[in-house]
Order: C-alpha cells, then structure tokens, then sequence
C-alpha cells in the first residue's frame, strides 16, 4: 500500500472510521471463491436446497420474515460447517449435534446478517471473514503485550496514534480485553500513516516508553491528546509519566525505534492492512466493511473465548493437546 496517499475514510457507521487507502478500507472482496470459505478442502459444492426453513437448535431466526427465512436456509444447507472435519453444511452439523462447537453461532451469523439487510454474497463474505481458512500467523516478538503469553485468544492491533478511527476503537478494544482476564492477549503493533505528520514521532515516543515498562501509559495520552503531538507535546508526556528523559531521548532517536516500527507497518502490509486500525482476531482480520466495532468485535472476542474454552474441555477428555490461538474452530 503506498502510504504517501493515505487519508482518513469515513464510514457510515455507528463508531466505524478507517485511517487508511483511498479505497473503503476492508470492504467486502467476496467473489464466491469456494477456497475463501470453510469446508475440507477440494471439497465438491454442496447441492442447492429447496427444502422448507427449518428452526435449528440455538439459533434464533424468530426475527427473520419469509423471504430472510428462505434466504438463510438456503445458506445453512449450501455452505460448509467451520470445521473442516465436518464435511457437511452448517444446517446438518447443528441438527445432528455434531462435535464442531461454531456450528450454531455460524448459522446465527447468518441469520442476523440477513435480517440485517446483507445480500446473501455479503452474508457470505462475513461468513468467512468469520470462520473461514484465512487466518494470517504473526509473530509477537517484543511488541508490547498485555495479557498472558498462552492466552487462547490473541487481538493484534496495528494503530496510527494521529488516526480519529483508531482513538474511537481504543474503548472496546479495552473492554473486550477488560471483560475476559487470563483469556486474551492484548498485542500493538505500530503503523504511522504517512499523511499524519505527528503519527511516526508519536510512535517513536511509544516506543521510548515501552522501553521504560509504560507503553500502555503513553498510548493512552497519545490518544487522549491527537491534537498535541509535536515534539514539546511528546516531551510533556513523557515527564508526567515519570520517564527518565535521557533515556527517552535516546530511545525515541534510536535506529532501534525505527527497525521496530518497520518491522510492523511490513507485517501489518503482509498481514492486509488497508487502513488502521487493523484488528486480528486469533489471526483472522475484523473487516470494516463486514463488521461494525460496536458491537460485533466484543461478540467475535467473547466467541472465540467460549469457542477456546470447549476446545480445551474436548481435548481434556479426549486427552488431545488442545488448539492454539489460531486456530480453525
């Protein structure tokens, strides 16, 4: 992505703004790839359906009227469950109880994004965006963190400290973390957008006071402070931290601070990043053009805790290893 044409794209959204590309950033790229959703792999299209709507155990569909209904039933029979194991569709996978745990959040999945106006292609996408195979691998390194090194749900979060969007997101990023003690992984990773003039200064001081143990400090006056980022503004903060200064100087000008956040904005580009911030989720990317911050990324996180949970019941009493961040469920 070239950063120099980077600008700041509004969303009609309740919260939602992206800082990022000329283009909408994450907006659905859906094209009915059967290699982008769930499902073994190879695996031959599932048949249509014409077949009555049916309730399915743990799904509410009550809100749904006839046409959604049909919609929505012809999603669950057609599209794969989210384990590739279960070579069936959603619909079978939940009436029949089958041991893959997201089966009934998928069809719920598709079922509210339906009755939420979503053509059937878009309630695709978000499907998966949700549950399907891309799920990116990245490596936490030294990136500051909050949260235990084994948590079974991992949030990486590639920021721009002079970008409105990710100021906005900040509050439910927190809470979702805040909601779920010992069960998720809090990680940043920086990305200065080239139109902010402030945002690679403001980065290099973050990580002059990561070097001191107050990362998370600076970033909360970072993005208290959007409109006072200049280099007096930085210093300022660093004293009310506490910082030893000297340090903080030669921290913030460091070719060290300058690798570190290269090193990220390469990842966050290897990892798709059209705009910031750009959340992954236990390695799968929170698209904006799917989902809305509030309320749907604290209800992905509580989901991949509960989903993490049974993982770890199953593979206790199958006496298996159980998954790891990341993984399919």
């Amino acid at each position: 992505m070239n950063r120099s044409r980077s600008v700041c794209a509004v969303l009609l959204t309740s919260v939602l703004v992206g800082c990022g590309s000329t283009q909408s950033p994450q907006s659905p790229q859906f094209e009915g790839d059967p290699a982008a959703l769930p499902g073994p792999s190879g695996a031959a299209p599932l048949p249509a359906t014409e077949s009555e709507p049916e309730e399915l155990a743990g799904v509410n569909t009550g809100d749904l009227v006839r046409r959604e209904r049909v919609l929505w039933w012809k999603l669950v029979n057609e599209l794969y469950a989210p384990c590739s194991e279960q070579a069936v569709s959603i619909a079978q996978c939940v009436r029949e109880a089958r041991s893959c745990a997201a089966c009934a959040p998928a069809a719920q999945l598709l079922a509210d994004k339906i009755h939420g106006g979503a053509a059937p292609p878009d309630a695709q996408a978000a499907y998966a965006a949700r549950f399907g195979p891309d799920v990116k691998q990245v490596a936490i390194g030294d990136s500051p963190s909050r949260g235990p090194e084994n948590a079974p749900v991992v949030v990486v979060v590639w920021s721009d400290y002079e970008c409105p969007a990710c100021k906005r997101a900040m509050p439910f990023i927190e809470e979702a973390f805040a909601t779920h003690p010992g069960q998720v992984r809090l990680v940043h990773k920086f990305y200065p957008l080239r139109a902010h003039v402030h945002a690679g200064p403001a980065a290099r001081a973050a990580f002059a006071a990561q070097k001191q143990g107050k990362y998370w400090e600076m970033e909360r006056m970072l993005f208290d402070n959007q409109l006072a980022l200049n280099d007096t503004d930085l210093r300022r903060y660093a004293q009310e931290l506490g910082l030893q200064m000297e340090r903080f100087e030669s921290d913030r000008q460091s070719d060290a601070a300058g690798v570190a956040i290269e090193r990220d904005v390469q990842a966050g580009d290897k990892a798709g990043l059209q705009g910031t911030p750009h959340i992954l989720i236990n390695g799968r990317a929170f698209s904006y053009g799917l989902f809305s911050i509030d309320p749907d990324l604290g209800a992905w996180i509580d989901l991949e805790v509960k989903l993490a949970g049974e993982r770890g019941a199953s593979a206790t009493s199958s006496g298996a290893s159980p998954a790891g961040p990341g993984s399919a469920p």
